[in-house]
C-alpha cells in the first residue's frame, strides 16, 4: 500500500542512522522538521549530532500520525543530502540542520525492536509509573507495552516518567504513550487498561543493561520451551 506524504514542519521526527542486526541494536536520533519541499526534508541536528561523515548515507526519517485517536509511526528511507551549519529559521535565528531526500514512499513503520520478550516473574525486570508498579507485557529496546490499574489513567500521546528496576538497580527514561485499549474480559474492563509507549531517549547505560537484560529473558524463555 502506497501513503502520501503527510511529515509537516513543527513535526517531531526520529531519524534511523543504522540498524546492527548481529546485535539487535538500532540506532535512533529525535529531531525536528524543519521544512518538507517535495522529496526533500530538512531536519534539526541531533544530539548527539549526525555526524557529517554520513553524507550521502542511508537513513531512515520516522514521524508520528494520528489517525482515529491512535498514533501510527510511519517512515521512509532518504539519503543525506546536505549539512547545514546555518540554517536559516522564520525568526532568523541560525541553527545546525541537515537534509535529506526521501527515496520511497512513506509507509508504516515499526522502530521497535526487532524482538519483543516477554519478563516473569523470575526476571528481575520491573517497571513503575506514577509510583505505581505496573505488570510488563513484553519489552524491547524501543518501548513497552503493559498493563495497568485504572487508577494511573496515562493519556494518549503523554510523556510519562517510567522507572525500571533491572537486577535491583534503578533507571528512569521518558516514554510517550501511544496507545490505549481495554481486554477481552469484561470483568476486568473497570479495573485493568493496556498500554503501548515508546521510549524517547535511551541512554548508552540504559541500552547496554536492557539489551543485556533482553537477551537473557530470551535465553530464559527459549530455555523454558525446551526442558518445561
Amino acid at each position: 500500500m502506497i501513503y502520501t506524504m503527510n511529515i509537516k514542519p513543527g513535526q517531531n521526527a526520529k531519524v534511523v542512522t543504522e540498524i546492527d542486526l548481529a546485535k539487535e541494536l538500532i540506532h535512533v536520533k529525535n529531531s525536528l522538521v524543519y521544512e518538507v519541499n517535495g522529496p526533500t526534508v530538512i531536519l534539526a541536528q541531533t544530539d548527539p549530532p549526525v555526524l557529517k561523515s554520513m553524507h550521502n548515507g542511508d537513513v531512515v526519517v520516522t514521524y508520528l500520525v494520528r489517525e482515529e485517536d491512535i498514533l501510527t509511526r510511519y517512515g521512509f528511507p532518504a539519503y543525506i543530502k546536505e549539512f547545514f551549519d546555518d540554517y536559516k529559521l522564520i525568526s532568523s535565528q541560525s541553527v545546525q540542520a541537515f537534509a535529506v531526500t526521501r527515496t520511497a514512499e512513506p509507509a508504516l513503520y515499526s522502530i521497535r525492536m526487532f524482538y519483543r520478550v516477554e519478563p516473569t516473574s523470575r526476571s528481575r525486570l520491573h517497571m513503575y509509573i506514577y509510583d505505581k508498579k505496573v505488570n510488563i507485557l513484553d519489552i524491547s529496546l524501543g518501548g513497552v507495552r503493559f498493563s495497568f490499574h485504572r487508577n494511573l489513567v496515562p493519556e494518549v500521546d503523554a510523556i510519562i516518567e517510567i522507572h525500571f528496576d533491572i537486577d535491583g538497580k534503578t533507571y528512569v527514561i521518558e516514554a510517550r504513550i501511544l496507545r490505549i485499549w481495554e481486554g477481552d474480559n469484561a470483568c476486568l474492563r473497570g479495573e485493568l487498561g493496556f498500554a503501548s509507549a515508546e521510549f524517547q531517549q535511551v541512554s548508552k547505560a540504559l541500552e547496554h543493561v536492557l539489551s543485556r537484560k533482553i537477551r537473557e529473558v530470551e535465553r530464559e524463555s527459549r530455555f523454558n520451551e525446551t526442558f518445561l
